[in-house]
């Protein structure tokens, strides 16, 4: 009997689109992608407003997932016809096009998947579709996400994105208000406007690739008067080192009430204590392993 012969890869796979979040729908692009090629390069087209993810966190995750990441700026491309747009593919490298089924491209979206398919053939570049990613019915999408994190349903959200919802940020110097009621804090100050509702949250703290659970306060916290949102991070039964001017990620696992104003500093603490015991069921729930 004959061995079967590995499958020979094609040169080089380009995927394109805004990749806003490189969320379920995205991925299932990237793994067809590197099913058929050697090298993935995601093209995206980043145009202006609120975004999910900053560029740099956008990188790690390309990295993770191990596909190269071209941010394009909309500008640059959005008077391009379909056919001076794939001309530009091919500059850009691509021999193969792996793309959704509803794709459109070129000036006024007036490219669809038949004509893409036409000038791969001119331009000798292979295009595959690919049908989209759902979730109850609906097509996954970052706007999709986005509603989620802003109403804190992160357990909805982070199942579309395939991994929890994180922020990059760097270690501030608090008031150390904190520390005096006996809850030290990691001061983060996050590197982009959060979608989500001020209130506290099971979370991950990972600093140099170490990952620590705990539990943050997303906001101003009005009992302790910050002035600007910050992620506070209280990680129970570790003393963490000194981390001032250290940049970590936070990972945001589970909503799990809004932030509040408390009549005084001992009925906070006594909402802590609570906040921690409902962290400690959580985690016994055997959830809040990280990506």
């Amino acid at each position: 009997m004959e061995r079967a012969q590995p499958l020979r890869l094609r040169e080089s796979c380009c995927t394109v689109g805004k990749f806003e979040a490189f969320h379920r729908g995205h991925r299932k692009l990237i793994e067809k992608a590197k099913e058929l090629c050697g090298r993935v390069k995601v093209i995206s087209i980043r145009g202006k407003g609120e975004k999910l993810f900053t560029d740099k966190e956008r990188e790690e995750i390309a990295r993770r997932l191990g596909v190269e990441l071209l941010n394009v700026p909309f500008s640059e491309v959005k008077n391009l016809s379909p056919r001076d747009f794939f001309k530009r593919l091919k500059e850009w490298g691509c021999s193969v096009l792996v793309v959704g089924e509803d794709w459109r491209f070129g000036k006024g979206r007036a490219g669809d998947v038949k004509i893409a398919e036409a000038l791969g053939k001119e331009f000798g570049i292979e295009v595959i579709t690919v049908p989209p990613e759902t979730e109850d019915g609906e097509k996954i999408g970052a706007s999709r996400i986005k509603d989620l994190l802003s109403k804190g349903d992160l357990d909805r959200a982070n199942k579309l994105l395939g991994f929890p919802y994180f922020a990059g940020g760097v270690v501030v110097k608090g008031t150390s208000k904190g520390k005096e009621i006996g809850f030290p804090t990691v001061n983060v100050k996050p590197f982009k406007e959060l979608p989500l509702p001020f209130g506290v949250y099971a979370v991950n703290l990972t600093v140099d690739g170490k990952t620590y659970r705990g539990v943050a306060n997303y906001g101003r916290a009005p009992t302790l008067k910050n002035t600007e949102p910050l992620i506070e991070v209280f990680v129970p039964e570790v003393e963490l080192p000194s981390l001032y001017g250290r940049t970590v990620k936070v990972e945001f696992l589970k909503f799990l009430r809004p932030e509040k104003r408390f009549p005084s500093v001992d009925e906070l603490i006594k909402q802590i204590k609570l906040d921690v015991e409902n962290l400690k069921e959580f985690w016994r729930l055997g959830v809040g392993a990280g990506e």
